[in-house]
């Protein structure tokens, strides 16, 4: 999976992420969902398969933060009364506002843009080129 254990502890200690979390399949379904989620926004423009893809140092530290955020915002409403429901909204609007931003061209994230073979960015809809001049000779 492209998150670990040790992702989660920069914004809960061990005993919140336990209490949100519950077990490991709860986690697993929700990182998925979150996964998926961050998809939906940047898939169209990058590689979103071999950024997640990624291991270790390798992976994108802002894109780790929000997948971390939305997991944590879908395991929370399970909680009793929503505790901690507040917070972990304000993390949440933050991901969802990056990954906007992203969307937008108004932020350039370190991720892999799709390339054709020839190394191409095949997403890109933009071409430039002129057509053959006209001489209009009758």
């Amino acid at each position: 999976m492209f998150l670990t254990v040790d992702d989660y502890r920069s914004v809960c200690d061990d005993y919140e992420f336990e209490q949100i979390t519950e077990n490991d399949d709860t986690r697993a379904v929700a990182e998925a969902a979150a996964l998926e989620q961050i998809a939906s926004y940047l898939r169209s423009r990058y590689d979103i398969a071999r950024a997640f893809n990624a291991a270790g140092a390798d992976r994108n530290p802002m894109l780790v933060q929000c997948a971390v955020n939305i997991s944590l915002w879908l395991m929370v409403h399970r909680l009793p009364q929503n505790m901690g429901h507040e917070r972990r909204e304000c993390l949440y609007n933050d991901a969802i506002k990056w990954l906007r931003d992203v969307q937008a061209s108004k932020s350039s994230p370190d991720l892999p843009i799709y390339e054709s073979d020839t190394g191409e960015d095949t997403h890109n809809p933009v071409r430039f080129g002129s057509m053959t001049p006209n001489r209009y000779d009758y």
